[in-house]
């Protein structure tokens, strides 16, 4: 992998109203893969320049209905020019494996990152249409802050044939697609989403503690930025909101009051609860023991009472 000077000011995405009628759905882990492949090539690279990532995007296409499943990477190799030329052999091999494993699964068109198309995906849309006539573009924007208007920095294109000055020239046109997941899709992705950090061996307990003290450092930090915050309003140096502050207001008046005498009694109950059940369970579980080689210790006098009458 290399990283490619994409700098252009040759527009090749058309302006207009897309109406092919296709309704294009990507699944969440079309969506991994391209953030994994792209991440990876970043940190083995640790270049300062644009990271260029190619892979291929496969699924189902039944009529005006098209379904991304899944994705790989792409071999490709950076010519003198700074043009790309995609290793054919390597997406023939790769393409028959996949097909050995989802044979429904087509060849529907590629993934790269940058911030807009430019004449090198130009380039390497020629290369791919010998697999596929109109592929699919699919482009991730890493430096892009998502909005809640887009919530994800990916803009998906549809390529197609223009006549420029006469010629016919191929380019780009904006496609509107949607992230459509399955059950087991839902699952595979929450699970990811809440993988657990701590190491092999190290109990539940320790990744639930985990999971509270990082909670309790978040608490922590919002508790800090409203005192900081209120602070700054008495002392002027940031307009009052008394809108906000009635909300401060009302949930300080929410929290339990924990400094009384009645909450000193309960918890030291609780607590001597718990206490009171770890010490029934440590003394079930010796006596278990000591039952265990009582048995033992008769099995071997009844075969010693036994050795000696017979001898």
């Amino acid at each position: 992998m290399a990283a490619v000077n994409q700098d252009t000011t040759t527009s090749v995405v058309l302006n207009q109203q897309n109406n092919s009628g296709l309704h294009i759905a990507i699944h969440p882990l079309t969506l991994l893969n391209i953030s994994d492949h792209y991440t990876r090539i970043a940190i083995q690279q640790a270049v300062s320049g644009p990271v260029h990532v190619i892979g291929a995007l496969l699924g189902i296409q039944t009529g005006r209905e098209v379904e991304i499943f899944n994705s790989y990477e792409l071999l490709f190799t950076l010519q003198a020019e700074g043009s790309i030329r995609i290793n054919d052999e390597y997406f023939v091999t790769k393409q028959e494996q996949f097909r050995q494993v989802f044979p429904a699964y087509d060849f529907l068109g590629w993934y790269t990152v940058g911030h807009k198309p430019t004449m090198i995906d130009i380039d390497i849309l020629q290369q791919l249409m010998v697999y596929n006539e109109s592929p699919l573009f699919l482009q991730l924007d890493p430096n892009e802050i998502p909005t809640p208007a887009r919530s994800l920095p990916i803009t998906l294109y549809e390529s197609i044939v223009d006549i420029v000055d006469n010629q016919p020239q191929p380019m780009f046109i904006k496609a509107a697609y949607k992230v459509e997941t399955g059950e087991a899709e839902r699952i595979a992705v929450d699970h990811v989403a809440h993988a657990a950090t701590h190491q092999e061996g190290e109990s539940s307990l320790i990744a639930h503690l985990s999971g509270q003290q990082n909670a309790i450092k978040m608490l922590d930090t919002r508790i800090k930025l409203l005192h900081e915050y209120l602070q700054d309003s008495i002392q002027g140096r940031v307009p009052k909101d008394h809108d906000l502050e009635r909300q401060i207001s009302s949930l300080c008046n929410r929290l339990p009051t924990i400094s009384g005498q009645p909450f000193e009694e309960e918890f030291m109950t609780e607590y001597n609860d718990v206490l009171l059940t770890s010490y029934l369970a440590t003394i079930t579980k010796g006596t278990h023991t000591m039952s265990e080689v009582n048995n033992f210790n008769r099995v071997d006098m009844i075969a010693l009472n036994h050795a000696t009458k017979t001898s």
